[in-house]
């Protein structure tokens, strides 16, 4: 019942409040960016690391990526702190239309288990 709620939440909050439905997904979209972001830079340094020879501290351009890669990813890891922050906001509002959610679900399953009772009862998720 969890999945259908939140597909029921989310058609509801879209309907009532798009514009928190469409935040809520550039949001997800955006931290989704971040961690593949990070995620690039971790796999870029652990690679530069492993390729070295010699003295890493002599490396100069090892050190520039190293200073870029900790300001990148303190900027990237800002915005992923500020976009839970933002999530936590919008689930909040969203949280508003939960029991609309919560009894198109039930009434969902209530229908559908009708269709034990009478096969006339049968119905789609669709109507």
């Amino acid at each position: 019942m969890g999945g259908l709620e939140q597909q029921l939440l989310g058609r509801v909050v879209l309907k009532e409040r798009p514009e928190l439905e469409e935040q809520r997904q550039k949001l997800v979209e955006e931290v989704n960016v971040n961690k593949k972001t990070l995620k690039g830079l971790e796999d870029d340094l652990l690679f530069r690391l492993a390729s070295s020879t010699g003295n890493l501290l002599d490396d100069t351009s090892l050190i520039e990526v190293l200073q870029n890669t900790k300001t990148t990813a303190a900027e990237v890891t800002e915005k992923l702190q500020n976009a839970a922050d933002a999530n936590a906001r919008i689930s909040m509002a969203r949280e508003e239309y939960r029991p609309v959610a919560t009894r198109g679900s039930l009434l969902y399953f209530l229908v559908v288990d009708m269709a034990a009772i009478n096969v006339m009862y049968q119905v789609s998720l669709q109507q």
